[in-house]
């Protein structure tokens, strides 16, 4: 599985893999994690699959997906035990057109 690391200047990062695109916005305080990813979808650069890495359930940005043609779905979380946090997934998926 190749990584393709870069840094936004929201402080998030972003890999591919061969899943997709996927843009970690674990760290941020709201609203970053949201304009992050919205700038990244409005950018068009992207492919037609995300899977976003969030602390927490990003109920606000759903409807401006929506908005945008995009439909999302909840990962299984991630527990890290050492660090005593859990990690949201959301896979983002563009909607044909």
């Amino acid at each position: 599985m190749s990584h393709d690391f870069s840094s936004s200047e929201h402080g998030s990062r972003a890999w591919s893999t061969s899943d997709g695109l996927h843009l970690d916005v674990r760290g941020l305080d709201p609203p970053e994690p949201m304009v992050a990813i919205l700038s990244l979808i409005d950018g068009g650069e992207t492919g037609n699959v995300i899977t976003v890495h969030l602390d927490r359930e990003p109920i606000f940005l759903y409807p401006e997906l929506e908005a945008r043609g995009w439909s999302y779905e909840m990962l299984p979380g991630i527990w890290n035990e050492a660090a005593c946090d859990y990690e949201v997934n959301v896979r983002v998926v563009r909607m044909p057109t």
